[in-house]
């Protein structure tokens, strides 16, 4: 039977269990301590050996084990050695205080950065340390001199912030720990953060705060902290007739306080200058429902007109008073509150956007077993692991401004921008709509009910109260399905429709509106899509982006993005309303795409429709019934396969990427609030035409942004990854 004895140790306090002693039973064939073990084998073999064993835990805010501290057992440089140009040049240490040529002190951190070959992920981002890299203690003789002689007893912490070294020299010994805080795995704190949320000033770093201004004075440099105790080693085998063990424990505690955070990036794209989805017609008197579907100029539907677009973000989340059980409670969004542009990060160029956030709830701290387990408030340390919330993004119009209107023969067509919340989602004919004075025609199957009062709070509700948790350490970007609207009605006598699907009646779509079909034969009357090639409209192909589709048209091949998710990238399109006369076109103001058809041009003004807490305004918010929108999680390694990826627009069969939650048509949101969409797809090609497969379900679309946009590259230039 293999028996295992745990040594119990409090981590609470310091300098406690200072000396741990134990009768080794012969039985016993490992002892654990903190999230270390001895294999009781070797210690037996070494029964003569007289040495001693130092283990212990670097921490943080009070008790979080801290990854890849260095730890050693100072060594000074002996006499026989000073005299040695080649090994002083190296290691010219009598104190740990002493400098070397590059005015450098003693510290265990690395000289260079290197790449890890299995991630692809380069650490630390900006090396200031002396310490030899592997590739240099195979290649250099000198190096591997120093090392085997002077660094014999070094050690890394784990993932729990615990290290073991083993055979140290019983008797006084100066314990030395060397660690970046910005290279401490899930832990690691950015130079923004440290400016945001350390309180470091500014004048420490360089490039907007992405990066620490370089220095030889390891004094100089805030991410960097080395400490040195004075520790007497009791020898292993302190008892050897009893069987008696010894064993000497000695932890380090950073004075820096950490924050857990996490990042959220992507890029936005929108319509050329002038342009919109929504036109009229000024040789004709009679104004037509498609005009309100197509795009102004033709040619702007391809990806090679679109602008990168500067956004403008709020974040809403839940504050740490309100509980779990509370956010599950109805009207929970009451209590959510805006984060202030004063406690995150935002790094926006070109239409790439980032955003490093701290997370505010779910406070943690460890136990010995390295385990992270709850602790309230009132709690001394620990870090929070959670943030749970919503983003909203738009287009900051100072830089793209809206200043056109389209002048008809009888109708003026003013261009909005659509915004986006994320997450949304909602069944068809259940987005959020105006809670008070609405008015809707309804029709089942069987018949008309008429004119009937219909609130829209429910809907408004559930759009509300949907929310993401992010997790600290966490890479999140954003994915849209993006959806598409078609309409090619002559004449301005259009109701609103209602669509059937597997005998249910989804409403809110005018009248010969065909939804999320990326083969409607018009395709400049189909509003969302986007031309990819270069058939009849050149200078789409360089941007590089997939196609869900191809399509014969006018004699050629055109290909098209619609009908499907697209991860990384936003678009944000420019749609035009019928801003007078509204007896034309039967009283629509605007296409379906972005709003539930009715006669109301609520969602074109500046209104009072609570957004959460006690923020409002859901002017321009495109509908969550149609326009889906979610969060995804982003890994390390799949960025830098990202990256390396030279075409703006990729598949994910194209690339080996282990994320799990890009999104594709095989997704279906799994909110409570909605009963599922029909689970035979959810693209649908509505009126009465049948349910159909627009595109192939287990394509994953990516887009790292049109020229110059780059989402992936931004993130490598600020050094996040």
């Amino acid at each position: 039977m293999y028996i295992s004895k745990r040594i119990p140790l409090n981590i609470n306090k310091e300098n406690t269990d200072k000396y741990i002693k134990i009768r080794l039973e012969q039985d016993v064939n490992q002892l654990e301590f903190l999230t270390l073990n001895i294999n009781t084998k070797d210690a037996y073999r070494n029964f003569n050996a007289d040495y001693g064993v130092l283990v212990g835990r670097v921490m943080a805010n009070e008790s979080i084990g801290i990854p890849n501290a260095k730890i050693s057992i100072f060594i000074p440089l002996a006499d026989e050695d000073v005299n040695d140009s080649e090994i002083v040049s190296l290691y010219p240490y009598k104190t740990p205080r002493d400098k070397n040529s590059e005015g450098k002190r003693y510290n265990l951190l690395p000289r260079v950065a290197k790449r890890n070959p299995k991630t692809g992920i380069i650490s630390p981002k900006q090396p200031f340390g002396s310490f030899p890299v592997k590739e240099e203690l195979l290649t250099n003789r000198n190096y591997l001199r120093v090392y085997k002689k002077y660094y014999r007893y070094t050690a890394t912490t784990n993932e729990y912030g615990d290290y073991m070294i083993f055979g140290v020299p019983v008797g006084t010994q100066i314990v030395h720990m060397s660690v970046d805080i910005t290279d401490i795995g899930k832990y690691s704190m950015t130079p923004a953060s440290m400016v945001v949320n350390l309180g470091y000033s500014p004048n420490l770093f360089i490039e907007n705060n992405t990066k620490i201004k370089p220095s030889s004075d390891l004094n100089d440099l805030p991410h960097i902290e080395t400490q040195e105790i004075s520790v007497d080693i009791i020898p292993f085998w302190g008892d050897k007739e009893n069987f008696e063990i010894g064993i000497t424990r000695q932890d380090f505690r950073i004075r820096s306080t950490l924050v857990n955070q996490f990042v959220i990036f992507g890029s936005a794209f929108t319509d050329s200058d002038q342009n919109q989805w929504g036109t009229v017609d000024t040789n004709d008197d009679n104004d037509k429902v498609f005009l309100l579907y197509t795009m102004s100029t033709k040619e702007d539907i391809g990806i090679g007109t679109k602008r990168p677009a500067k956004v403008i973000e709020k974040i809403y989340y839940y504050p740490d008073t309100v509980s779990d059980s509370e956010i599950l409670s109805p009207n929970s969004f009451d209590k959510m509150v805006l984060l202030d542009k004063s406690e995150y990060s935002v790094y926006k160029r070109d239409g790439d956007f980032v955003f490093i956030i701290n997370c505010n709830r779910k406070r943690m701290v460890m136990n010995e077993q390295g385990e992270l387990i709850p602790a309230d408030n009132s709690t001394k340390g620990g870090i929070f692991t959670e943030f749970k919330g919503f983003i909203t993004l738009e287009v900051d119009e100072t830089s793209l401004p809206l200043n056109w209107i389209r002048h008809g023969e009888h109708v003026y067509i003013k261009p909005i921008r659509e915004k986006l919340k994320f997450p949304q989602t909602a069944q068809m004919g259940a987005t959020f709509k105006p809670e008070t004075n609405y008015y809707s025609e309804r029709r089942d199957s069987d018949n008309w009910r008429g004119q009937y009062f219909y609130p829209g709070k429910g809907d408004s509700d559930n759009w509300r109260s949907q929310y993401f948790t992010f997790c600290g350490g966490g890479i999140y970007s954003l994915a849209r399905f993006h959806a598409l609207a078609g309409n090619v009605k002559s004449g301005n006598d259009a109701n609103e429709t209602h669509i059937y699907i597997n005998g249910h009646c989804y409403e809110g779509f005018i009248e010969g509106t065909e939804i999320n079909n990326p083969q409607f034969p018009e395709p400049t009357r189909n509003v969302g899509i986007i031309q990819t090639n270069d058939f009849l409209y050149t200078g789409n192909t360089a941007m590089g982006m997939c196609p869900s589709v191809s399509m014969t048209y006018q004699g050629g091949t055109i290909e098209l993005f619609g009908g499907s998710w697209l991860n990384l990238s936003v678009y944000l399109p420019q749609i035009g309303w019928a801003c007078n006369n509204y007896s034309y076109i039967k009283c629509h103001r605007v296409n379906s795409h972005i709003s539930y058809a009715d006669k109301s041009d609520y969602y074109m003004k500046p209104n009072n429709q609570k957004i959460a807490g006690t923020y409002t305004d859901t002017c321009s918010f495109a509908r969550s019934d149609l326009n889906w929108t979610d969060i995804i999680c982003v890994p390390k390694t799949d960025i830098i396969n990202m990256y390396s990826k030279p075409r703006k627009g990729f598949l994910k069969s194209d690339l080996v990427l282990i994320g799990t939650t890009y999104r594709n048509n095989t997704y279906v949101p799994p909110h409570n609030f909605f009963p599922p969409l029909p689970t035979d797809h959810p693209i649908y090609w509505c009126g009465a035409a049948p349910l159909r497969k627009c595109t192939n379900e287990t394509d994953t679309f990516f887009f790292k942004g049109i020229e110059p946009s780059d989402a992936i590259k931004f993130l490598i230039d600020l050094g996040i990854v």
